[in-house]
């Protein structure tokens, strides 16, 4: 069989429907997710780089509160390949300790609150929503947990009691008195492990040098839990050591490193190193060029608790784009986030674009500016009534969580094909193999699983090392190149933004 991977595709159907400009030798650097933002806060400045409903950050700003929480969180026991669970909704903060804890090289785990078990499985550290924090203490599932980093992601209430809040920890249920130590400044300036407790990453002191480690881990299942509030994260305590001030942070991580791990519904999980979330944001930046503006303002409604959402953030970061995100997919927030920031593209799952259709036409009118909607595959009936009631071009899209949630996309010409999945995206390969044999291909225009290769595609068990990816999907390739999916699949990883939100 003959690899179409290796071999120069000038004979893949699908490339002649390549919007202009949309090259598919892409060159896709090689760096890390903190490298892109640190170069993406060189270029924007202050530009607004995250919005939500009542606040903006610039890329510069977004760049340094990362920079000076990452020696907090190592503070706080955050090593080098360690997992921060981030069990948070959509917002400034969940991207902000992503980015800290990738300085440090640590491993990010999204999550839901719904389905924590998982991620809280071997995290050391984890956030969580302020009010939350009771339910997550009762539930018992911190087998690895030193610290809780609380959230406050509620609208702060209007008075003199709110304004005296707005600087202190909000009092917390504490449910189990002899493992969860309440005390945010203490934790953060008094807690820091021994040298020889736990594993220390490395300094460089200039490239290709090697990096030097304390001792194996030797920490215990149960240690007692501190609880910081993220305001404290971000204050500078008095009295910083001298090794922490002068680390070299942007050093600390290398393009090989598991930057996300993904906890599919199967059960399974999914590793994403930071050179697949980086050329997964190129790649979408790649397709997305051309008839979007030159200053595009993004709506996105696809949860940060997927893979694809923090790959739509870091395109976004690439691109210089503002990504307006919206707390749980609210309909209503989302409409009034839209009022206020304007944007000019749509990034929706299906469930959440029908919630929005729902809304009086009155209340649509907040999505007048929007001239693309990025969403997955759609039965016709839905597409049509996006496309009369937003008037906007629809994308329809897939990738499943191993891919970073980018696969297939069709192309923003008018030779997209509504109902399909589309083309492969620029250094993407796909193939439809006889089930159960992926090494056949199947004849042109007949049904069989859909495998995927390419630079976004992570780490899943039971592929093999630079391998084809098999989705599990049933799909049909028709003789232009497109992808048709059969069914509803597997439904195993929320592949293209369709889990429902909790």
């Amino acid at each position: 069989m003959t690899d179409l991977f290796e071999r120069r595709p000038a004979d893949e159907p699908g490339l002649r429907f390549y919007a202009t400009g949309v090259p598919w030798h892409l060159p896709v650097p090689r760096g890390t997710l903190p490298d892109l933002l640190d170069a993406a806060a060189r270029r924007y400045g202050s530009r607004t780089a995250l919005a939500t409903d009542a606040t903006r950050t610039g890329f510069r700003a977004l760049s340094r509160t990362a920079a000076r929480i990452a020696p907090a969180l190592s503070r706080l026991g955050l090593r080098r390949g360690d997992h921060l669970a981030v069990l948070l909704p959509d917002c400034p903060e969940a991207v902000v300790l992503c980015h800290a804890a990738w300085r440090l090289g640590a491993v990010v785990v999204p999550g839901d609150l719904t389905h924590r078990r998982r991620a809280l499985s071997h995290a050391v550290i984890a956030a969580v929503p302020e009010d939350r924090l009771p339910e997550i203490a009762a539930s018992g599932d911190r087998a690895f947990l030193r610290a809780v980093v609380t959230v406050r992601t509620a609208p702060e209430r209007r008075g003199g009691s709110s304004r005296t809040g707005r600087h202190t920890s909000s009092p917390v249920t504490d449910p189990a008195p002899d493992e969860w130590t309440p005390g945010p400044a203490r934790t953060v300036e008094g807690r820091r492990p021994g040298p020889g407790s736990r594993t220390i990453p490395g300094q460089r002191s200039g490239p290709g040098s090697s990096y030097t480690t304390g001792s194996v881990d030797a920490r215990p299942r149960r240690l007692p839990v501190d609880i910081v509030s993220y305001r404290d994260l971000e204050r500078r305590p008095a009295g910083r050591p001298d090794d922490l001030r002068d680390w070299d942070w942007s050093g600390g991580t290398e393009p090989e490193d598991v930057a996300v791990v993904v906890h599919r519904r199967d059960g399974t999980r999914v590793s994403l190193r930071h050179r697949n979330l980086v050329a997964a944001a190129h790649q979408i930046v790649a397709w997305h060029t051309g008839p979007v503006p030159r200053r595009p303002r993004l709506l996105s409604l696809v949860p940060l608790s997927g893979a694809r959402g923090i790959a739509l953030v870091t395109a976004a970061l690439l691109a210089g784009a503002r990504t307006v995100m919206v707390p749980d997919g609210d309909p209503c927030g989302a409409l009034r986030a839209a009022r206020r920031h304007t944007p000019t593209v749509l990034f929706a799952p299906p469930a959440d674009l029908r919630r929005l259709l729902e809304r009086p036409p009155h209340e649509r009118e907040a999505l007048a500016t929007v001239r693309t909607v990025v969403t997955a595959p759609l039965d016709v009936a839905t597409g049509e009534l996006v496309r009369t009631a937003l008037g906007a071009h629809v994308v329809e899209t897939y990738g499943p969580a191993a891919a970073a949630g980018v696969a297939l996309a069709n192309p923003l010409t008018a030779d997209a094909r509504p109902g399909t999945a589309g083309l492969a995206v620029p250094r993407a390969r796909a193939r439809i193999a006889v089930e159960g044999f992926p090494e056949v291909d199947v004849l042109p225009g007949h049904a069989g699983e859909l495998l995927l290769r390419g630079p976004q595609i992570g780490d899943q068990h039971g592929r093999p090392t630079g391998g084809w990816l098999r989705t599990g999907r049933l799909a049909v390739r028709g003789p232009d190149g497109f992808v048709t999916l059969l069914g509803s699949g597997d439904g195993g990883d929320g592949a293209h933004g369709t889990a429902p939100r909790h």
